[in-house]
């Protein structure tokens, strides 16, 4: 076991090098940063630009600046400075990623308590009314593109309902709450007026963002429990008297968990990757909005930073998806 997990932590250090390379070569095409950088400042003398081109290392080939970058990534934690926030891009995507954590752990949580259920469900009610409907729901779901199911709730409930009960679709939190019929500063609000002005900004981004996991996943739950359910062990326990209930839930439903909790593992940096899109909709202050704007700002040094922690999470849980699997389910053995 220890020697599968190593042979796979090395096979996933070739592959985060790879990607690192490929990005770097990919972003560094992007735009010219000496001409960018007079667009953004046309009072710059060529001294300065001398002296920028020297700190950011434009003057050597690509692939020496690759290594060069590589090596302060590694000994010395330095990803580079942002273009745009003249900040650490580190720095940056730490202060952004608790944003990003706050509401993808709300969508899982969401996206668990309502596809587990529904995907048991379905299956112990195979072709019944209720099975027909929510297949057709979880493929609608499943093939509604986010940014436009977000555009639409948007609409829906936070442009044409009455100014009192639209909800809001921007940000983490408003300015301005009302108290009893009085608008205070967000700051000087109660703790109970903050959770729920809190808990109404979130709404709309949850939605969108749980909407194609959500039906992925209770489809995927309907199909283990049933492949489950049509196993002899399955048989013996009704042949013996047990209770539907017993049978479904202690029996079926204990080994059907075993290839939906690797899913659920997998499911983890997929939400990350899908929050740029999510974030940059909502004005949701995240590292998916980071992400976004770095790459439309040709801000490359945080793009990359932001690429290698997506790739990292990516990497990291589909190995923790894969040991799981084999702790999980005693009949896999890795050699």
């Amino acid at each position: 076991m220890w020697q599968y997990i190593v042979r796979q932590l090395l096979q996933r250090l070739l592959i985060l090098f790879i990607i690192s390379f490929l990005a770097f070569i990919i972003l560094g095409q992007m735009d010219d940063p000496v001409q960018l950088l007079k667009t953004m400042n046309p009072m710059i003398t060529q001294t300065e630009i001398n002296e920028y081109i020297k700190q950011q290392g434009l003057d050597k080939p690509i692939v020496v600046r690759y290594f060069y970058w590589l090596k302060n990534a590694l000994l010395h934690q330095d990803f580079g400075i942002s273009r745009q926030y003249y900040t650490p891009t580190f720095e940056l995507l730490m202060q952004r990623i608790p944003n990003t954590i706050y509401l993808q752990a709300i969508v899982l949580l969401i996206i668990v308590l309502i596809s587990l259920p529904l995907g048991i469900f379905s299956a112990v009610k195979q072709y019944s009314t209720f099975d027909y409907i929510f297949t057709f729901l979880a493929f609608t779901g499943a093939a509604i593109p986010v940014f436009w199911f977000a555009l639409m709730l948007i609409i829906i409930f936070g442009v044409l309902p009455p100014p009192g009960y639209r909800l809001p679709f921007t940000g983490m939190f408003s300015d301005k709450v009302v108290v009893k019929g009085v608008v205070v500063s967000y700051e000087a609000a109660p703790l109970f007026a903050k959770f729920v002005d809190r808990v109404k900004h979130l709404i709309l981004p949850v939605l969108s963002s749980s909407i194609v996991s959500l039906s992925g996943l209770t489809r995927y739950t309907r199909s283990a429990l049933l492949e489950v359910i049509r196993q002899d062990y399955v048989r013996t326990a009704r042949a013996k008297g047990l209770p539907e209930r017993k049978v479904i839930f202690s029996h079926a439903l204990r080994n059907a968990m075993i290839p939906i909790a690797t899913i659920l593992i997998q499911l983890i940096p997929s939400l990350f990757a899908g929050s740029i899109v999510i974030e940059q909709i909502f004005g949701w202050p995240g590292m998916g909005k980071l992400t976004f704007e770095a790459v439309m700002n040709n801000d490359y040094t945080l793009a990359m930073t932001s690429i290698m922690f997506m790739a990292f999470l990516t990497v990291i849980f589909t190995l923790i998806a894969d040991i799981a699997y084999a702790f999980l389910d005693p009949r896999i053995t890795y050699r």
